[in-house]
């Protein structure tokens, strides 16, 4: 799973995505349109694929996962207009909501069939590290092989991880721990909805997730911030920096989660993230952006799935990590279209302070979280 989740992200385009949709299609208005179809695809389908999970299994639906991206990915590379790069983001959107859900619950339900649920932290700070360095890695690799040849070539070469990723999911064996599954759809739905409205503990993490997803829209407007203090081409060294500590971050969450707890790891985690904004906002210096980064957002994205996962049901894990993400996608949109507003009206940094107001109301939630 640490190599599937490496190859699934060393996307060596992701910082020149923007700039080759727009060069495909001539237009930066039809690329924008791309990207929030991808969201938009991702944020629809979260709910049937975390369904498929629960009904299919975690291997199956993994390998569907990774087939559609492939996908995605030979359409990226040849696109030579707007439609074939609207399936493909369509596609993107398809795969990635396949993973959403189903690639935490198949890791727990491993740990679980072998009676080592205890160790999950530790394991899924390894795991998710991996996202972390492939992308810091990816990010310097194509900055220089899109100055070197050309914006496609970076895009042609990022389909082969995805084939890697691919065969990664051809090895990966399905665990054994669900239960009986109830008996259509809609009442397999029912059953992941009325279970999270009677769990005090998973409607409060629930929330609490939802909102610190809201909170990572403040990655779509940092960069603006970060413009005003540094110059333009040391942001990819930022956005580097900022991989590399999370990296660490969740490398040290298993750690730091068996000594402390996850809801202790999460609150102080969230602490620490919102004092380390609060400075760097309060008065911008030229070391601000560095505080932007924080290994504590690690430590608290795997402290807050442990929580998560203690609590969801075994045959509808995925469902109701699904449902999870719907309400943080519904809530990122919302933010981030306010965040926006705000910063057309007051500036940026009064846009990211809104943002770090509403993941602020997550902290009294996460204290009554279960040890």
């Amino acid at each position: 799973m640490s190599w599937f989740n490496f190859c699934g992200d060393f996307r060596m385009y992701g910082p020149i995505m923007v700039i080759y949709f727009a060069q495909v299609t001539g237009s930066f208005t039809a690329a924008a349109s791309l990207l929030t179809v991808k969201m938009l695809s991702s944020a629809a389908l979260e709910v049937p694929a975390g369904v498929l999970s629960d009904r299919l299994g975690r291997r199956g639906t993994m390998i569907a996962g990774a087939v559609v991206m492939v996908a995605a990915h030979l359409g990226y590379a040849g696109a030579s207009g707007y439609g074939l790069l609207l399936v493909a983001v369509a596609l993107e959107g398809l795969a990635t909501s396949l993973w959403s859900g189903n690639n935490e619950a198949l890791l727990y339900e491993t740990l679980l069939e072998a009676g080592r649920e205890e160790e999950f932290s530790r394991h899924s700070g390894r795991v998710n590290s991996m996202f972390q360095i492939a992308l810091a890695l990816a990010a310097a690799i194509g900055g220089v092989l899109a100055g070197a040849w050309s914006l496609r070539v970076v895009v042609v070469l990022s389909v082969l991880p995805q084939v890697l990723c691919l065969l990664v999911a051809l090895g990966i064996r399905e665990p054994r721990v669900r239960g009986p599954l109830e008996s259509n759809v809609l009442a397999h739905l029912g059953s992941a909805l009325r279970g999270i409205r009677r769990n005090p503990v998973l409607c409060r993490m629930t929330l609490v997730s939802a909102l610190r997803h809201s909170g990572e829209s403040a990655a779509q407007l940092s960069p603006v911030f970060v413009a005003g203090l540094w110059p333009l081409w040391a942001l990819g060294l930022w956005r580097t920096f900022g991989h590399c500590v999370s990296f660490v971050g969740f490398r040290l969450s298993g750690w730091v989660i068996g000594r402390v707890g996850a809801a202790r790891t999460l609150l102080f985690g969230e602490l620490f993230d919102n004092a380390a904004n609060l400075v760097a906002l309060v008065k911008p210096t030229v070391f601000s952006p560095l505080l932007l980064g924080s290994p504590a957002y690690g430590m608290s994205t795997v402290a807050q799935q442990t929580l998560l996962q203690r609590e969801f049901t075994d045959r509808e894990r995925a469902t109701m990590g699904s449902l999870a993400s719907l309400l943080g996608s519904v809530l990122y949109a919302l933010v981030a279209l306010g965040a926006g507003l705000v910063a057309d009206r007051w500036g940026i940094v009064a846009a990211l302070f809104a943002i770090q107001a509403v993941v602020l109301i997550a902290l009294p939630l996460a204290l009554r979280a279960r040890p």
